[in-house]
């Protein structure tokens, strides 16, 4: 974008821009100094770190009319005041990924033109800025989340002596590595080298927001047979608790059979259970169950005598699978332990889930790990070690200060 300016031209403005106190001024002078001398739009715009749109308005300004002087009010009295409240009402709603979307809108609803500087300017001075929206589970539903959030209220005024209450999730970070944003310098593209490793640990954990203390186990599969095991963790690990309230997601691991059993929940004993514990597939609740079968659940009342409320049952004619299932014996519940389910899609009612964002943060986070075995040692050693170093520090951000999700618009 090459001007000729003639050599008084040139003088008078270097005079001004010595004396100028208005920078925006002085980055006009000095836009029109440099094309002057042979600058590309480009050029100056990466110098005076604006953007070329603005460059090119800046030197077009004083060729037509020797115009340095910024209009006063800018670009925003471009638009009326009602223009302007319902502008930031659709971007409220509606997310552009560039200003020239938001040109392109104004200009076919409003007949209102703007450069790229022009919008952006704009958008900042009406407190908008550009940054990744935040991501909220689809499926989630509002007024559950509110009675949850009340009865854990509840249940927190309520606690007697010696009851806890535990949060438990697990999680399965992977040796790959993990590029997250961080501070580099300007101009400078640093890198990381990408191990793209599928390797992975399958960690359960349950935390207590009281004392801030965690467990963590890990296992090949997380299923119920694995939320066994770590619920009877938890029980070694709290021996003087007199009842240890669990609260978890609704994943098969912490809803299956298996786990219903180890807690004795009401509905544990069921059509499930015979088929798992006995063999027995029963039929549908509506037939007729074979007189094979009934002499095998009489084999297994002798054994098991408590499995049924009334074993005269077995002598009905015509006994159907729903008559049978109705005379199964609720197991006595667990003397401590008692899990308390979440409702579907509520990673922000789980605390522990910003336990695993921390780990993230100290051990994954733009490392590369040689082995999966280097791996596995620094995830153990945080929770082992570095998590009572920074343990002060956490409180702030692992609480049960849950996030009020909102339903979101679509867009």
């Amino acid at each position: 974008m090459k001007i000729t300016l003639t050599e008084e031209q040139k003088q008078k403005l270097e005079e001004q821009h010595k004396t100028e106190r208005d920078s925006r001024i002085c980055d006009r002078i000095k836009a029109v100094l440099l094309a002057n001398e042979g600058w590309t739009q480009r050029q100056i715009a990466q110098a005076l770190r604006i953007h070329e749109t603005t460059v090119w308005g800046h030197v077009k300004d004083y060729v037509i009319q020797e115009k340095l002087k910024p209009s006063s009010g800018g670009s925003s009295s471009k638009l009326n005041e009602q223009q302007t409240i319902e502008i930031i009402s659709h971007l409220e709603q509606n997310t552009y990924p560039s200003t020239k979307e938001i040109i392109q809108y104004v200009q076919d609803t409003y007949g209102v033109s703007y450069t790229q500087q022009g919008m952006h300017d704009w958008l900042i001075k009406h407190k908008f800025s550009y940054k990744k929206p935040k991501g909220v589970p689809a499926k989630f539903n509002k007024l559950r989340q509110e009675a949850f959030i009340r009865e854990y209220e509840e249940l927190k005024a309520n606690l007697g002596p010696g009851e806890v209450v535990l949060f438990i999730d697990s999680v399965h970070p992977t040796q790959a590595t993990k590029i997250t944003s961080g501070w580099i310098r300007k101009g400078v593209e640093k890198m990381i080298a990408n191990v793209a490793s599928r390797s992975r640990i399958n960690l359960t954990g349950a935390i207590d927001l009281n004392t801030m203390s965690i467990i963590t186990r890990e296992y090949e599969t997380i299923n119920g047979s694995a939320t066994v095991d770590f619920l009877k963790a938890i029980e070694a690990a709290h021996p003087a608790s007199a009842k240890i309230h669990i609260i978890a997601d609704g994943g098969g691991a912490h809803t299956s059979n298996e786990v219903g059993l180890f807690l004795s929940e009401a509905n544990a004993v069921n059509r499930l259970f015979l088929d798992e514990t006995y063999g027995i597939k029963l039929p549908g609740n509506s037939v007729k169950l074979p007189k094979k079968m009934k002499v095998q659940l009489k084999s297994i009342v002798e054994k098991e005598a408590q499995l049924f409320k009334d074993h005269s049952i077995l002598d009905v004619d015509k006994l159907t699978a729903r008559e049978l299932l109705d005379t199964l014996k609720a197991p006595q519940p667990h003397p401590k332990l008692v899990m308390h389910i979440l409702p579907p899609y509520s990673p922000n009612l789980n605390p522990i889930e910003r336990a695993w964002k921390v780990m993230n943060e100290h051990v994954r986070n733009n490392k590369v790990f040689d082995s999966f075995t280097e791996f596995k040692a620094k995830i153990r050693t945080f929770f082992s070690s570095t998590w009572n170093i920074i343990l002060p520090d956490l409180t702030d951000r692992i609480n049960d200060n849950f996030q009020k999700l909102k339903p979101v618009v679509s867009v």
